[in-house]
């Protein structure tokens, strides 16, 4: 930032509204219950997918995780729990 301009933005800012093409990504890993099979994967990714800013869904079967890569100017965690929830799979406390 210029410090004669204050209020100008900062291009190097990554909420830069020139930037906003861009995606800005993120990755969590969400722990599952009950996830352990390719059955599971089909039920699961699609509504991952599904969620706006989601940009990749991995599904880690032995350790019952899902590895969500999402733009988090588009969605938020509590959403990516929603759509784990609505798929009929639950988060759990913690990975394995």
């Amino acid at each position: 930032m210029d410090p004669a301009r204050p209020t100008d933005p900062d291009p190097a800012d990554p909420f830069f509204p020139e930037r906003a093409d861009h995606a800005i990504l993120e990755t969590i890993e969400i722990a599952t219950e009950g996830e352990d099979c390719d059955e599971c994967v089909r039920k699961l990714r699609p509504v991952l997918k599904n969620v706006p800013g989601v940009q990749d869904v991995k599904l880690d079967l032995p350790h019952e995780r899902v590895v969500i890569t999402f733009d988090p100017r588009k969605t938020h965690a509590p959403d990516l729990h929603d759509a784990i929830l609505k798929s009929g799979y639950k988060p759990a406390p913690v990975a394995d």
